[in-house]
């Protein structure tokens, strides 16, 4: 039986990679896969492991505003994203961070 349990993240950051080889749109054929690589470094390398996660994910089913990026439990969705965009998202990413942090320290 699945147990339930509260999300150990912040902020999780899905990327949809999905690849339909060029017979339709998809965040795979562009470039989905070298920003989930560069986006997983970056969250390394800034120390945000511990409370952030970055992970591929299928199909989102916007395929046509591809790639996709996803932020949650935020719901925020960046589409048409490109490698220029990753300086945003951790922006995005470190005012979640902050934001969090500051509730934290309020209870």
């Amino acid at each position: 039986m699945a147990r339930k349990s509260s999300t150990p993240y912040v902020c999780h950051i899905f990327i949809c990679t999905f690849d339909r080889n060029g017979e339709r749109k998809s965040c795979g054929d562009e470039e989905g896969v070298e920003l989930r690589a560069v986006l997983k470094t970056e969250v390394g390398a800034r120390g945000w492991k511990k409370w952030v996660r970055v992970s591929q994910s299928g199909c989102l089913g916007k395929c046509q505003d591809g790639p996709n990026v996803m932020i949650y439990p935020q719901q925020i969705w960046y589409s048409h994203t490109s490698l220029d965009d990753v300086e945003e998202i951790l922006s995005q990413v470190e005012q979640i961070l902050m934001e969090s942090a500051q509730g934290f320290a309020a209870t």
